[in-house]
């Protein structure tokens, strides 16, 4: 009778599909090592680090690719990058080698550090309903630093337009790309301030497909936690190959 029993568990076991059988689950494992914190360091402040933002790596796995809002954030202090979970993540200083104001995105480089880099996209553009997911710290990680995923799927292509909340704060080039319209991905995951500059991915292949720009906050930044919109943006991955290419990176 056990060994009937037996043969039936596992008969049932072999038809029942594994918790762990989510090709999101592999995802989120290959992707997390490449994902980074970007922020500021500086030991005579307090709190000596301040988290701004996501990045990624990119190429020959000593550059980051990121939002360029995330770095002009970096007021004071050292720019950054913070690599690993917890207690455990490193700080590494990075500089800013190029820049795209026209679509918000910036590469870094990274000093003394290589990380597995993550595949550009190189394939047509997104469609409506595609499944996407990203990887990012939410609201500049206020709750440690440890990687969030999140899944949605493309809700619309619509254009976008970053805004600033001092008028004093606009530049020439800053005017001149809220004149244009930047086409982006506008999903229905919900991210968070902090999200910004994070890899967009395919979940099929793991291969970035676009770059956290924005999300909608109804509120402030702080209500951003309890009372999120729903509504975040993403700019496509082309402007950033074209970057890397600039740069004599492989995408």
């Amino acid at each position: 009778m056990r060994a009937l029993f037996l043969a039936a568990a596992l008969a049932l076991s072999a038809t029942v599909p594994s918790a762990h059988a989510d090709p999101v689950v592999e995802l989120i494992a290959a992707v997390k090592p490449s994902v980074v914190a970007i922020g500021t360091h500086d030991p005579a402040r307090q709190p000596q680090d301040v988290i701004l933002g996501t990045g990624f790596a990119v190429g020959d796995g000593t550059h980051i690719m990121t939002a360029l809002h995330v770095v002009r954030g970096a007021n004071t202090g050292s720019l950054s990058i913070f690599v690993g979970e917890g207690d455990n993540a490193t700080i590494h200083r990075v500089t800013q080698v190029a820049a795209d104001a026209d679509h918000d995105i910036a590469l870094l480089k990274i000093e003394g550090k290589t990380l597995p880099a993550l595949r550009l996209f190189l394939g047509q553009p997104l469609m409506e309903g595609e499944e996407i997911a990203f990887t990012g710290f939410p609201v500049g990680a206020v709750y440690g630093l440890y990687p969030a995923t999140h899944r949605g799927i493309i809700s619309a292509i619509t254009p976008i337009a970053r805004s600033q909340a001092n008028p004093a704060d606009l530049t020439p080039e800053m005017i001149r790309a809220l004149d244009k319209k930047t086409m982006a991905y506008q999903l229905d995951a919900t991210s968070y301030p902090g999200n910004s500059g994070g890899p967009m991915v395919d979940p099929g292949d793991g291969s970035v497909v676009g770059i956290i720009n924005s999300t909608f906050v109804q509120e402030t930044k702080e209500r951003a936690l309890d009372r999120p919109s729903g509504i975040t943006f993403a700019i496509p991955i082309p402007p950033a190959i074209e970057m890397l290419k600039k740069a004599g990176l492989q995408p």
